[in-house]
């Protein structure tokens, strides 16, 4: 197949046939899912599947529900861009995973709960219920779209597949299987795109390195040009990326994806257990570490590819032979031409259609990688807000305009309520199709989403945080901290982008690097939530005299005679002492 003037290849039939393939084995798991046992009549089976999914496939889905291209393309970008100080993010994977299985994890599980922010209402009152689940729907919808659109644009400059028909592929196919299966079809689909996605990377690493000369030159040639910067470490939050910020963006940001967000909460309510639950988080401690560790390699192969000596890459690199000699004389090393991209979530598709494209489907597979990363996110977002929308918003509403509403009549709303989550499911999908459209003026991928997720995450983080850990957090506390913290992680990354082309010269709340707003926002919310909260218990007999309900604290927290817990009884009998209480 004849290269483009760029050097790229276009698709080929057997690309087309690769992806087509892919396609459609997603849409066959959610035909299945969707008729299989009578098809997705309760929402306790279309929003959980049932509570009855294994350990390993929760732990899959945890994964690629949040291994997007975000990670596929953005990561590499990053450390061919700004150097391999974007390694030391795998050390807050230690901080985040321990904190997911040990506190969010227990508590979520014991409360039996649908929607995360279920916790928020329980814990203090439905406005921060509403607050939550809002940050969430602005949240998803918002990540969809980049998930949706950055990628669908770097095949498109790279390729020429228009990026139009790879957001409406993405899209319908997501919204089918989605809609037609449920969390069970999303569950099983992502399984098979944990292996996609990890073959993938392996292969085009593997492939890579050989290209550029062998995996020990990648690493000595971005050693001598300083790029394993790993101890980078200047005590300045305005610096991009430093030691502590990598850590902090690792631990926090995520933290607000994958603790505190229905896409994760609702795959460990899927689990089979509280213990698999447990397991399940825990197990995407080596899981997430590795296909970090690929992406961030493959920046280093692709630096080494495109600013090493050329002649590395030839299988007489040291004999007179060799490119770089003449007569026995040697020459200036010989450089590649770095492709004129407009992004540097392009350079990846670059490298590899300007050098694997003439290989039949490699490209396609590829594609299909960076697709099934874009599917496995949307179809979670889509997923997750449904239950969301149906559970913290319409049921709630339902109930409070019905007072005399009763268990039974909500029971039999559950065809009713299964097949509003499908249409809600269908809504949801037709929002992020069109945000996708829209999100052309935002800036990189990777800056697109840690920023939306630190500036919004870190108040939801300290709500849920401090719910579970701290017994005299009281509503009003809490509601000033999240309020404030979110009003000023809106204002630092809306202020940050505004002024993306005069930044040095801006605000200096503007400058601060995006990295740091999950934690910055946390610290603000509990510096805010804990004053106020005892502000509020010192002038008001009221709170002083409430309970928590111990179910909702950490198990160490609770008092002694509710330490332990997981049995039902011992639940139950907690809930109907608290609720006697009240009384």
């Amino acid at each position: 197949m004849m290269a483009n003037a760029n050097g790229t290849h276009p698709l080929g039939a057997a690309d087309y046939a690769v992806f087509s393939i892919f396609l459609g084995v997603a849409a066959i798991t959610g035909i299945y899912h969707g008729l299989a046992k009578g098809g997705q009549r309760t929402t306790s089976r279309y929003l959980l599947a049932d509570r009855g999914v294994f350990t390993l496939p929760v732990a899959m889905t945890l994964l690629v529900s949040f291994v997007s291209p975000v990670l596929l393309l953005g990561f590499p970008a990053e450390v061919y861009v700004h150097g391999g100080v974007f390694i030391n993010s795998i050390f807050g994977n230690f901080i985040l995973y321990p904190i997911m299985a040990f506190i969010f994890v227990p508590v979520y599980y014991d409360c039996k709960l649908t929607s995360a922010y279920e916790y928020l209402d329980r814990r203090y009152n439905f406005v921060l219920r509403i607050i939550g689940a809002c940050i969430y729907i602005f949240q998803t919808c918002c990540y969809m779209a980049i998930v949706t659109y950055a990628p669908s644009l770097a095949i498109e400059a790279v390729t020429g597949f228009a990026f139009w028909k790879s957001i409406l592929i993405t899209g319908i196919v997501c919204i089918f299987y989605t809609a037609m299966g449920g969390l069970k079809a999303v569950i099983w689909t992502d399984v098979i795109m944990f292996f996609v996605m990890f073959g993938t990377t392996i292969m085009v690493l593997i492939m890579g390195s050989i290209r550029a000369g062998g995996f020990s030159y990648v690493w000595q040639f971005n050693k001598e040009q300083g790029r394993l910067n790993l101890g980078y470490c200047p005590i300045d939050v305005t610096e991009r990326m430093t030691l502590p910020s990598a850590i902090a963006q690792s631990a926090f940001v995520k933290m607000s994806l994958w603790a505190v967000s229905q896409t994760g909460v609702q795959r460990f309510l899927a689990a089979k257990s509280k213990k698999q639950a447990q397991i399940s988080a825990l197990l995407n401690l080596p899981f997430y570490g590795l296909i970090f560790l690929l992406a961030c390699l493959e920046g280093l192969v692709l630096y080494a590819f495109y600013h090493g000596d050329m002649s590395s890459s030839y299988s007489f690199p040291n004999t007179t032979d060799s490119p770089a000699f003449d007569n026995g004389s040697m020459l200036e090393p010989l450089r590649r031409q770095p492709p004129n991209y407009t992004s540097p979530d392009q350079i990846l598709i670059y490298f590899i259609s300007q050098e694997f494209g003439n290989l039949p489907g490699y490209q396609g597979l590829f594609i299909a990688c960076l697709f099934a990363g874009s599917l496995s996110t949307v179809s979670s977002g889509l997923n997750g807000l449904s239950a969301v929308t149906l559970v913290d918003i319409i049921r709630p509403f339902r109930k409070w305009r019905r007072k005399d509403q009763d268990e039974a009549d909500i029971q039999s709303r559950e065809e009713y309520d299964t097949r509003l989550s499908k249409i809600l499911t269908l809504i949801y999908g037709v929002v992020g199709l069109g945000l996708a459209f829209l999100a052309s003026k935002l800036g990189t991928l990777l800056k697109m989403a840690f920023s939306v997720f630190g500036a919004l995450g870190g108040p939801l983080i300290g709500a849920f945080l401090l719910g579970m850990l701290w017994q005299r957090t009281n509503t009003r506390g809490i509601l000033m901290g999240v309020i404030v913290g979110a009003l000023l992680g809106l204002v630092m990354c809306v202020g940050n982008f505004s002024h993306q082309d005069d930044l040095e010269d801006s605000f200096g709340l503007f400058q601060v690097s995006f990295y740091w707003y999950g934690l910055f926002t946390l610290l603000v919310t509990t510096a805010i939530a804990v004053p106020a909260s005892e502000i509020v218990r010192h002038f008001s007999p009221a709170e002083r005299a409430k309970q928590v309900d111990p179910v909702l604290l950490l198990s160490y927290i609770r008092p002694k005679q509710y330490q332990s817990v997981g049995k039902e009884a011992e639940l139950d009998e907690m809930k109907t002492n608290m609720e006697e209480k009240r009384q």
